[in-house]
């Protein structure tokens, strides 16, 4: 196996979370997700990322029975979509998440984006994580307005804010606050949703390196201490997302990887209404 599957970061909830895990955003064909998901198993992945707007739940639940994992060594993330923001429906979402899932506790749960509901759906997320449903709570795309507003009404602190970020949006100003309030960052669309493959800085370092523009953005992001969740509906992706150990950037290619015009592939969390 992979020795880079094995590398964890640590909460500060004290629980670990395994630092790569397969993200499944837009994979809902059946057949497809089923090959990359046993893949990733079978290549020795513990940490898989899905959400309730995913709508892959029950293909996820298949892949893990039929690869014949153990629930316990695997890592789950899900999120809670904006339509379910309020507390009693928040609490609903819960549960049908770990229905959908076939599992008796979720990992890591996260709020999905910043609703005008957010503190609403942390009540709920909290009263789940006392009810033994959840391990750990997080938040995602939260801007730092978002995350002060939630850790002066918080009763139980975020583990974790998973973020758009990337080579071409290195939210700097959120990383740094996370950081400063022990707040791990995790990184989706660490590829720039496919457009690394058109930049000119990383295609001078994965020259360098003999390694895909993808394998560059996943080393930086691994090498700065974020969770990366790179997801392909191509097994052969899936395992070459992981070849990323035999190199190292140095400091001179993360100065290099600085200079790229930033720039969102996503939507923007502060003028987001779906």
């Amino acid at each position: 196996m992979n020795k880079i599957l094995n590398k964890t970061l640590k909460f500060n909830n004290g629980l670990e979370i395994p630092q790569i895990g397969l993200g499944t955003y837009e994979l809902v064909d059946e057949q497809e997700t089923l090959a990359s998901i046993k893949a990733a198993l079978k290549a020795g992945y513990k940490h898989i990322d899905t959400a309730s707007i995913y709508n892959n739940h029950k293909i996820i639940a298949q892949a893990i029975k039929e690869s014949g994992v153990e629930r316990k060594t695997l890592f789950i993330t899900s999120k809670v979509w904006n339509s379910h923001s309020k507390y009693e429906q928040a609490k609903q979402a819960i549960d049908e998440i770990l229905k959908e899932l076939e599992i008796d506790y979720i990992d890591l749960l996260l709020i999905h984006w910043p609703t005008e509901d957010r503190l609403e759906c942390w009540k709920a997320l909290e009263e789940a994580l006392d009810q033994g449903k959840v391990k750990s709570i997080g938040v995602s795309n939260f801007q730092v307005h978002h995350l002060k507003e939630l850790l002066e009404n918080c009763r139980v602190k975020p583990v974790i804010n998973q973020i758009e970020l990337h080579p071409a949006l290195q939210n700097l100003e959120v990383v740094k606050f996370c950081q400063a309030n022990d707040i791990l960052v995790e990184s989706w669309g660490t590829m720039i949703r496919g457009k690394c493959f058109e930049v000119d800085e990383l295609k001078l370092l994965a020259k360098k390196y003999n390694k895909s523009e993808a394998q560059i953005c996943l080393r930086w992001a691994l090498q700065l201490g974020y969770i990366i969740i790179p997801k392909s509906s191509k097994p052969v992706r899936v395992i070459d997302n992981i070849q990323i150990e035999d190199f190292e950037l140095t400091n001179e290619d993360i100065q290099l990887i600085g200079t790229i015009k930033q720039q969102r592939v996503g939507p923007d969390p502060d003028n987001f209404d779906f």
